[in-house]
């Protein structure tokens, strides 16, 4: 029982940032399936199907582990978060005044919906077996930032083959490829996001986050 438990904890602190955060975690979560092993005993089970079941509704390692990051996240870390939201937000509005852009110059359907498309199916194969709208959000964070790269990539591949042809069009084909690569990052944000709102929050290290 005791080797078995301790595997699983050790699954779940590799997805603990945070040295003493994990520390904690680890004698909260061991104190917790023990006393929930002691309950199944005491229900009839077996010590190997009492073992197996506590494991079992601790629910996933990984999640379970960024699920306790998540939550024990210092008000340090939200600080800069919403500094560097600020921050770009500002950069972003001056760069336009500066250039005097217009806002027909960021909308691409197309190119949206390729960038989306790219990121939700890199979001269903990042949870393979584990499907989970944690693990989507995920893997689409990750997902959009690798479809608005490789968008980019082919738009400068393009430009590179017609630069002889029709130079008329390279402007064109350069703010496509730039575009795909905002939505990119601008989905990956928005998944970011989306992810910590849906992880619970508790006092403590593990309070609330398991039953």
């Amino acid at each position: 029982m005791q080797k078995f438990m301790s595997d699983y904890l050790d699954e779940v602190c590799t997805n603990i940032r945070g040295k003493t955060v994990r520390q904690v975690a680890r004698g909260e979560l061991f104190d917790h399936m023990k006393e929930r092993y002691a309950g199944l005993l005491d229900e009839g089970l077996t010590e190997e199907a009492a073992t197996l079941e506590t494991v079992k509704r601790m629910g996933d390692p990984e999640t379970l582990g960024r699920r306790i990051t998540a939550a024990n996240r210092s008000v340090s870390e939200l600080i800069i978060l919403c500094m560097g939201f600020i921050l770009t937000a500002l950069i972003f509005i001056g760069v336009l005044a500066a250039l005097g852009a217009e806002f027909e110059w960021f909308i691409d359907t197309i190119s949206f919906i390729v960038v989306l498309g790219f990121s939700a199916v890199y979001g269903f194969l990042y949870c393979g077996r584990k499907l989970s709208l944690i693990n989507f959000l995920s893997g689409v964070k990750t997902g959009a930032l690798y479809a608005g790269a490789v968008s980019c990539i082919l738009g400068v591949m393009t430009v590179l083959h017609r630069i002889g042809e029709n130079p008329d069009s390279i402007g064109y084909v350069i703010s496509i490829a730039m575009v795909s690569l905002l939505y990119g990052f601008l989905i990956s944000a928005a998944a970011r996001i989306a992810e910590r709102r849906l992880l619970p929050t508790g006092d403590g290290v593990i309070r609330g986050l398991i039953e």
